[in-house]
Formats: structure tokens, C-alpha cells, sequence
């Protein structure tokens, strides 16, 4: 039977999203992530031949504001309003000229060709569901981004030099002992811990959902503590994400006419190991 799914999976978490205590990597992008974003903005804003206006996939607040700060047209786009309302009253920077919102699926997008100077994806292309989607999407980011034009994206990636901590109980226990961040301790549980039970190496898909009642499991089985369980599961989802070999990534991006220039990964926490920017040229 072929597995389906909506062409952008829509969050319930927009609540606990938008709390401004909740604004912290891995679930925001770092202060260090943000600052490196701007720098991207301000080198496009160098070259007098690329326009000035940025896109955002997503409601994400912080790039916004380095765009209308350094005097771009933010476009933002989500399919959801309620991420964009609540995302929006994040922001340091009122609602002007420069701050344009729009509801809709990243996929059916028509802006004119050679629109967008920078493109920013915070964690987006992890949260459609199939590689078919990401290559749609980085499709239509080709046409839109104009020559010498930037695309930065945040990416859950799988490298080959990262070794995740093997076991659940000494993850649990190096958090306890405080070892390891609680955005660590956050951060392998979703992506590494059950990666064998959940993800597909064929697909990339990663199924949170499963992810999420397996964690439940760890609840049941008194393997976590109900406060520690408690703010795991605030962010809870059930959408599919892909999650991609690093190289497998970078080559389905590159295939569509960018080229990677940079890569930033932030310190100290052993996740930006595995979730940085990539920072690809139109060409």
C-alpha cells in the first residue's frame, strides 16, 4: 500500500512554539544562527544587482526582523494563521510595509521569476513529508531566487562522523547529572534514539508520531520522570519528517541549481552537530 500524506503537514504546536521562553535552539534557531542569517542578508544587500526582498519559509520571527531591519521586503509563508499571528507578535520590528504575511502551501507558491535575493528555510524542508516534496519545493525555490542569489536552510542531516549516545538510560542519566543540555537531551531522544524503530533509510522518512509513543513507552515504563516527560511532550507532533544523510541532502539541493558556499554550526551543544545551516548560491 503507498503511503500518502498532505503536501505540508500542518503543526499543533503553535502554541508552545510561540511562547518566548520556548524560543531557544534546537527549537528556534541560536542567537549565533540568527546573527549568521543576517550576515547572509546584508551580503545580498552588498550586491546593488539583486533585489531587495527575502522569503521566509515559515513564520519564523527572528529572520524576519533581520530582513525588514536591513530594509527588505520579509515575505513569510506558512500554511498555518495561527503560527503566523502568534509567530508575528515575536517580533521585535511592528507590523509595516516591509512585513508581508501570506497563508499557503510552500508548494503552489507563484512568484514571478528572479524574485527573492535570500530564501531562508528554518527547519523547513525537514517538515514535508517525502524527498518528492523537498525537490518540488527546491524547484520552485530555483525559479524564484534570482542569480547570485542565497538559500539558507536549517537541516536535521545525518552525518558520518557523529556518534549519537547508543543507549536511552545513559542519555537519561547523563541529563540528570547534568552532563548534557536539556536541548541535547531533547534532541537525540527525536532524532537518534529510535531512529532504528522509526525511520526509513530507503524514504528518509522519519515518522514522529511513532517516535512520540515509543517516548510514552519510557513514561509507562518508569524510565522517565513524569516532569522530565512533561516538557518532552509540550512539543509534541505526528507529522513525518525527512531526515537526510548529509551528502544525499546537499546533493538533491545542489541538482537544482544552487551550489553549497558555507556551512555554520553554532557551539556548544552536540546537536549542532547535526542541525546547521547550509548556506547554498543560486548559479
Amino acid at each position: 500500500m503507498t503511503e500518502r500524506y498532505a503536501k505540508t503537514q500542518p503543526w499543533r504546536v503553535a502554541k508552545q512554539r510561540a511562547r518566548r521562553s520556548n524560543r531557544i535552539p534546537p527549537l528556534a534557531p541560536s542567537p549565533r544562527e540568527v546573527r549568521f542569517y543576517e550576515l547572509i542578508i546584508k551580503k545580498a544587500k552588498a550586491n546593488k544587482k539583486l533585489p531587495k526582498r527575502l522569503l521566509v519559509l515559515g513564520a519564523t520571527p527572528e529572520i524576519r526582523d533581520s530582513g525588514i531591519r536591513n530594509g527588505f521586503e520579509a515575505h513569510a509563508v506558512d500554511l498555518s494563521k495561527e503560527m503566523m499571528d502568534k509567530f508575528s507578535l515575536l517580533m521585535k520590528i511592528k507590523k509595516g510595509r516591509l512585513d508581508i504575511r501570506i497563508i499557503k502551501n510552500w508548494l503552489e507558491m507563484d512568484y514571478p521569476k528572479n524574485f527573492f535575493s535570500v530564501v531562508v528555510g528554518d527547519a523547513s524542508l525537514a517538515n514535508l513529508a517525502t524527498r518528492k516534496e523537498n525537490e518540488k519545493l527546491v524547484n520552485i525555490l530555483k525559479k524564484i531566487t534570482a542569480k547570485s542569489g542565497y538559500l539558507a536552510l536549517r537541516q536535521v542531516v545525518y552525518p558520518s562522523n557523529f556518534k549519537p549516545i547508543k543507549s536511552i538510560s545513559k542519555l537519561i542519566s547523563l541529563y540528570r547529572k547534568k552532563k548534557i543540555s536539556w536541548a541535547d537531551f531533547f534532541a537525540e531522544l527525536r532524532v537518534h534514539s529510535f531512529k532504528k524503530e522509526v525511520y526509513n533509510k530507503k524514504t528518509y522518512r522519519y515518522n514522529a508520531a511513532k517516535n512520540f509513543q515509543l517516548i510514552d513507552n519510557l513514561l509507562r515504563k518508569n524510565i522517565l520522570k513524569g516532569n522530565e516527560y512533561k516538557k518532552i511532550n509540550a512539543f509534541r507532533n505526528d507529522v513525518i519528517n525527512t531526515f537526510y544523510p548529509e551528502k544525499i541532502f546537499v546533493q538533491m539541493v545542489q541538482k537544482h541549481g544552487f551550489k553549497l558556499i558555507q556551512t555554520f554550526k553554532d557551539k556548544p551543544h552536540r546537536f549542532f552537530n547535526y542541525m546547521y545551516i547550509f548556506v547554498f548560491r543560486k548559479v
